[in-house]
This record gives C-alpha cells, structure tokens and sequence, in this order.
C-alpha cells in the first residue's frame, strides 16, 4: 500500500528547512564577527577577510569598466587594505562599488547556494577568476602571492573536498562578503581619529560633500536591504539537491 503524506507535512519540511537556512546564516555571521575580536583567534578567518578584500578591489574595477573607464590596477596588503586605480568611469559610482558590491557579490553566493548550484562549479569559478584577475590586475607581491594561493585553495576546495564541506564553504565566503557591506560604517567609526588614513566614505565626501558618516550608513543600509531580498529570494520555493 502506497504511504499517504498528511496535508501540509511537505510544507512543514520545506518551512524547516528555510528557517534551519536562516539560523544557520545567522549563527555564522556572529561566529565570524566574534572570532575578528578575539586575540589570535582572527587568524582563522583571516583568509576569508582577505579574499573580501580581493572582492571590494576588483569590485571598484568592474564598476570603471561598466561606466566607461578603465581598470588599471590594484594593490592589496597585509592587514587587509587595499588600493584599486582607475581611468575615467563615473567616479562616485566606482567608489561606491566596494563595499556595495561586495554585499551584492556575497548575497549572489547565498542565492547560489541556498538554491542548490554545485558548489563545486561555484568554487572552481571563483578560483580561476580570482587567479586570473591577480594575473592581469595585481602589482604588488603580496597580493599577488596571496590572491594566487587563494586561488589555488578554492581549485583545490571546488575538486577534493565532499559536498558538504564545499557548501559549507561557499556560505562562509557569502557571510564574510556581507559582512564587508556593513564594515564600511565600522571602519569608519574605528579610523575617524586618524585623519592620514583615507576611506571609501571620505572619497566620496570629497566629491559630494555629503558627509563620510553618511555614506557609510548609507552602504550599510544598502548591504542590509540586499541581505533581506537575498534572504526572501534564497527561501522561497523548493530548493535543489547539490549535485
């Protein structure tokens, strides 16, 4: 005799599914967040800071691309900075583009998975792109030496590791690329003090004379409604197996 599955029971599952999604996302943000402010523990996820860093610079490249300039190259450090150059374009749009296009890049990676793309495709992409772009845009050793060990990781990552661990690593790349959306109004507040260091926030005060402050709230707001659609989008409907 062929089961019967009581009404609403696949509604049920699917609902649990989206809010295990949910808290899930949610408790690796704050794991994140809270291993930054811990001494020595920030070395764990200092590979992904850096590879939001590789993001925020190659995301103010696109944006002269996409506005009629040019990308000619960038540089990224130890601690985590970094300085992208560019020709033309609209200037306040490629400001702009970091930390808002991380959010954005980010927020694609949880659609990504949450809608169950090989996590495998994803991270391969992400590894040949990111080795490439240090390739043709990189001009200092370290962010050559690190975006291509990077990129040898996520190669590596997308080929041996089991399904579960590249998807679990797709997300934890998703989060910290978020994350970068709201840093534009923390950094903000932690180098107010010291006026030698230049921001994205106080660019774009120097073109507009809207205030730094204002831009970086804006960003984070910005970061924030992506975060919701993304999270409307990512949960809505029947979700794929990984393949």
């Amino acid at each position: 005799m062929r089961a019967v599955s009581a009404p609403g029971r696949d509604n049920d599952l699917a609902h649990g599914m989206r809010w295990g999604t949910l808290l899930g996302l949610l408790a690796l943000g704050i794991a994140i967040l809270l291993l930054r402010r811990v001494p020595y523990a920030e070395f764990a996820v200092y590979p992904f800071r850096l590879f939001a860093t590789f993001v925020h610079e190659i995301a103010h490249g696109l944006a002269a691309l996409a506005s009629g300039g040019r990308f000619e190259h960038f540089f990224v450090n130890p601690d985590l900075s970094g300085t992208a150059w560019s020709s033309g374009g609209v200037r306040w749009i490629v400001t702009s583009a970091g930390y808002v296009g991380c959010a954005l890049f980010g927020n694609l990676l949880i659609v990504l998975a949450a809608r169950g793309f090989p996590g495998r495709a994803v991270l391969l992409s992400l590894g040949l792109l990111l080795g490439l772009a240090c390739l043709l845009f990189v001009r200092n050793a370290f962010g050559i030496g690190s975006g291509l060990v990077l990129a040898a990781a996520l190669v590596l990552a997308a080929l041996r590791l089991p399904p579960v661990w590249r998807d679990s690593l797709l997300l934890v790349l998703a989060v910290q690329l978020v994350l970068d959306g709201f840093n534009s109004l923390i950094d903000l507040v932690q180098l107010a003090a010291d006026p030698d260091v230049h921001t994205d926030a106080r660019t774009m005060a120097e073109l507009t004379g809207i205030p730094a402050t204002l831009w970086a709230v804006l960003w984070s707001t910005l970061s924030g409604v992506f975060l919701v659609f993304t999270l409307l989008i990512a949960c809505r409907g029947p979700q794929r197996r990984p393949t």
